[in-house]
């Protein structure tokens, strides 16, 4: 199942940084609202009836850097972050099935700790700032309806980004993107018993409403995940885990002064899943890491993904 639940843009997500918008000429902050690598083994499963319980930390260290013209100001911005993310999401699955299949109703509440670290050229001078801060990032509800097919198992998901989290146009350390949106998509896992590999594939569009403090309008996105993964024993399953992010429409609004831009950025790493009893609940426990690359227009960085699931 989903692990930030999902969100772990949460892990992107409360990554905002207002002056990025100018200095990467990207997708307004230089991310998307959907929280990249939250999907990973088991991702197309809609688990049975019951009420589940994710606790997800993420941990995502990136930079960017690059020439902007800004008008007739050449800005030479450079920008590193470091941002902690904790997501607690709470999954209810009820007993009554909807078109033959599993019904999942669920919200996601993040909080994270941004820190950022920003040289600014404008001409001959330069500045270097840093700002760090708490705060609430922006809370993601979702409902999705899973199937099972024999080894396959599918499931269809829509959830809206609120723009609830700490955020302030300036250089602060805002931890919410001020920027709403509606992100659906289809996950997928196929299970060879024969060989205990297990074959998993999300993909979904992000479309974003204005952001109203900055009138910027970020682009259509796609994001696409995936996983592949070995049980080496039962319950305990390593493999290899990444994404693929596309912008696919420009910017717009009168606050996408640079432009229409589009970002892109790759990630592919190590991952392990493992489940269990404990006592008379199930539990499921999930770790990945994603190295990224071919970015434009995007940050570029790790990102370290955990959680804990259990079911009540």
């Amino acid at each position: 199942m989903r692990k930030q639940g999902f969100l772990l843009e949460a892990a992107a997500a409360g990554c905002a940084l207002a002056v990025t918008a100018s200095a990467v000429e990207a997708a307004e902050f230089a991310f998307g609202t959907y929280g990249l690598g939250s999907s990973s083994f088991g991702a197309g499963v809609t688990p049975p009836a019951g009420t589940y319980v994710t606790t997800v930390f993420g941990l995502y260290r990136a930079d960017i850097s690059g020439p902007v013209t800004l008008g007739n100001v050449r800005l030479n911005a450079g920008a590193k972050i470091d941002f902690f993310t904790s997501a607690l999401s709470v999954l209810y699955v009820p007993e009554r099935k909807v078109l033959d299949g599993n019904l999942g109703l669920s919200v996601t509440v993040p909080v994270g700790h941004i820190d950022i670290e920003a040289d600014i050229g404008v001409g001959p001078f330069s500045a270097s700032r840093e700002v760090n801060g708490w705060g609430l990032s922006d809370i993601v509800p979702r409902a999705q309806l899973g199937w099972q097919a024999g080894e396959m198992a599918y499931t269809v998901w829509l959830q809206v980004v609120t723009p609830t989290g700490r955020y302030d146009p300036t250089f602060s350390p805002s931890t919410g993107f001020n920027r709403p949106g509606i992100d659906t998509g289809l996950a997928a896992t196929w299970t060879d018993k024969a060989t205990k590999l297990q074959f998993n594939g999300a993909a979904g569009f992000t479309y974003n409403f204005e952001n109203e403090a900055t009138e910027y309008q970020t682009g259509t996105e796609f994001h696409f995940e995936w996983a592949i993964g070995y049980e080496l024993s039962k319950g305990f399953m390593v493999g290899v885990v990444g994404y693929d992010y596309r912008q696919l429409t420009g910017d717009a609004g009168p606050g996408a002064v640079l432009g229409s831009f589009k970002g892109r950025v790759d990630a592919v790493g190590p991952g392990l899943s493992y489940s269990a009893m404990l006592g008379t609940m199930p539990l499921v426990f999930n770790v990945s890491h994603y190295r990224e690359f071919n970015a434009e227009h995007h940050f570029e960085g790790n990102e370290t993904l955990a959680s804990v699931t259990l079911r009540f």
